[in-house]
């Protein structure tokens, strides 16, 4: 079976269990927590790439943040729990501290910010 077609039965049999980066370049902002869960900042940055475990994210390469934090996208009340997992420059990766329900990524992927 050619791999492509394990992947899309992976993804319907389990779809919180899906890695598949959906492309959204949409507006977001970063919120680091900050002492006794306080918070005081907030960044904006770029989601390039979102699944259900982590996201891309285009940030100011000078900015230093905490290893932990919280992501806000555009178009959502919702702040995600975020981890640093890698970072190159402008770029870096985030894994999620939670999965993202399904219902909520679809929500994210097919909503166009206004």
């Amino acid at each position: 079976m050619p791999l492509e077609h394990v992947h899309d039965r992976l993804r319907l049999q389990h779809p919180k269990r899906s890695f598949v980066q959906y492309r959204i370049d949409r507006p977001g902002h970063i919120v680091p927590v900050g002492h006794h869960l306080t918070s005081s900042r907030q960044y904006t940055c770029l989601v390039r790439s979102i699944s259900c475990a982590g996201a891309v994210l285009s940030i100011n390469k000078h900015l230093e943040l905490p290893e932990n934090f919280y992501l806000g996208l555009l178009g959502t009340d919702d702040e995600i729990g975020c981890t640093e997992f890698k970072r190159d420059g402008d770029e870096l990766i985030v894994h999620f501290n939670m999965f993202l329900d399904a219902d909520f990524l679809r929500d994210v992927i097919a909503r166009q910010p206004a």
